[in-house]
């Protein structure tokens, strides 16, 4: 752990840019020690948080506090912040040894102390051999743990990562993904990263915000946030979902023969038709039927799963199965798909996609439904 890994805490933040509201009485904490990850889609906010919390921005209204102390309208050098951007910023004329020491040079730090502590993060990113190389020198990924190393060296309360990989090659992010988080895991600094990328958040982060016009929808673990969704945006935006056309039935909504509850009821619409179910790939069993409503089109190899694309009454659909169980369907093939789980989550009916209104769709949707789900 760093010496002092801090608790953060936003709340009532408000900020606008000419006129536009920004963020909207956004309410976050953070434990110390925490890798807390901010998703969502371009101009969601979450650039903008990250910015209020450094103190490169001051909101409107609202308080925000690192530990115990009310930091709202402290300069950025007095919150104890370190900050990595997507563009490194290494400065080209030093070393990346000197570039790891610049902020201890600054703090006043002996030479010989910010030569040691610049070598024990270079060590600590995997650049212990690279000390004596130039920004030009290094690949991408080198110079983004340089600039990681740099922003550690001064022990920072807060580390602060601003869409830090995603100017890299997809295999490069993928390391240093993990390299972010084993580094974070051994600093033990609290940290808020800023992604669009929903894998990046999913993967590394103890706990991922999904925000969408200036307010988080849903704070929870990796795991809430994939699996129980609790919007129409927030299961679409994180992963793959399939729209299924649904109606509504007593006790539920009947999908594909079988009525599940439905697991948003509060957020649920209201109507009794024109309704669709949010459905993931993995959470839909395919077998193969000769008088099965769905058609398989063709299959996508993912390494250990493969997605079956299958045309289901006029509606594509995806079905994500472990690569040997969709070694066994093939294009052409009659196939019945129906739901792996009891509860599902509803929305309103987009335009492109058939409804129940539909006699033949109508009868698939609650064909069998009067079994128990």
């Amino acid at each position: 752990m760093t010496r002092d890994s801090a608790e953060v805490t936003l709340t009532g933040i408000t900020k606008s840019y000419g006129g536009r509201t920004v963020l909207d009485g956004l309410d976050l904490s953070m434990a110390g020690g925490e890798l807390l990850a901010l998703l969502g889609p371009s101009g969601c906010g979450k650039t903008t948080t990250l910015r209020v919390l450094a103190g490169l921005e001051i909101p409107e209204s609202g308080t925000v506090k690192i530990g115990s102390k009310d930091v709202t309208s402290a300069p950025v050098r007095g919150r104890g912040i370190g900050i990595v951007f997507q563009a490194y910023s290494l400065f080209p004329h030093m070393s990346a040894l000197d570039n790891v020491a610049y902020g201890l040079r600054i703090a006043g730090a002996s030479r010989s102390r910010r030569t040691l502590r610049a070598k024990e993060l270079l060590e600590m990113v995997g650049l212990g051999e690279h000390g004596a190389k130039y920004p030009a020198q290094l690949s991408g990924g080198q110079a983004q743990r340089v600039a990681l190393a740099r922003a550690l060296a001064i022990e920072p309360r807060v580390l602060l990562l601003d869409e830090p990989l995603s100017a890299l090659d997809a295999q490069v992010r993928v390391h240093l993904r993990e390299e972010i988080k084993r580094i974070q895991t051994q600093s033990g600094t609290t940290t808020l990263l800023v992604t669009h990328d929903q894998e990046e958040a999913l993967t590394i982060a103890d706990r991922v915000g999904v925000m969408l016009n200036g307010r988080i929808e849903q704070l929870g673990t990796p795991e809430d946030i994939y699996a129980s969704p609790r919007t129409a945006f927030i299961s679409e935006f994180v992963g793959a979902v399939n729209r299924i056309p649904a109606l509504a039935t007593t006790g539920g909504v009947a999908v594909l023969g079988r009525i599940l509850q439905i697991s948003n009821p509060a957020t649920a619409p209201s109507q009794a038709s024109g309704l669709e179910a949010l459905v993931r790939p993995e959470d839909l069993c395919l077998s193969g039927h000769p008088e099965g409503t769905g058609i398989v089109e063709s299959m996508v190899l993912r390494g250990a799963t493969t997605s079956v694309m299958v045309n289901h009454l006029g509606a594509p659909l995806r079905i994500d199965l472990p690569s040997h169980e969709a070694a066994g369907f093939f294009p052409a093939q009659r196939v019945a798909v129906s739901p792996r789980r009891d509860s599902v989550l509803v929305d309103s009916a987009r335009s492109d996609v058939p409804q129940p209104e539909n006699t033949l769709l109508g009868s698939a949707l609650l064909a069998g439904a009067g079994r128990a789900a």
